[in-house]
């Protein structure tokens, strides 16, 4: 039985670990089309996207970097990029 629960979990935790990578490799993707959008020349993926909550919301550094994949896909929820709005036109 805790053979099973073990098991269990560590395949819980495994589909967890892969979520999460494939959410940051998302936001990482945003990040480059923002940087793009915005001429953020010298930043890309998370870096480009912390600039961008920096300048929005007038947050510290530390305080955008601590927002976890959860946090920041409330933040970007029916985000546009330039992209997508020129597509709606």
């Amino acid at each position: 039985m805790a053979n099973d629960l073990n098991g269990a979990y560590q395949g819980r935790a495994e589909k967890q670990f892969l979520a999460e990578g494939e959410q940051k490799h998302v936001f990482s993707m945003l990040g480059d089309t923002i940087a793009k959008d915005l001429g953020y020349e010298d930043l890309r993926g998370m870096e480009a996207i912390y600039r961008y909550l920096i300048d929005k919301h007038h947050w510290l550094p530390h305080q955008v970097r601590s927002l976890s994949v959860e946090d920041l896909s409330l933040l970007f929820d029916g985000y546009k990029t330039t992209e997508a709005s020129e597509d709606d036109k």
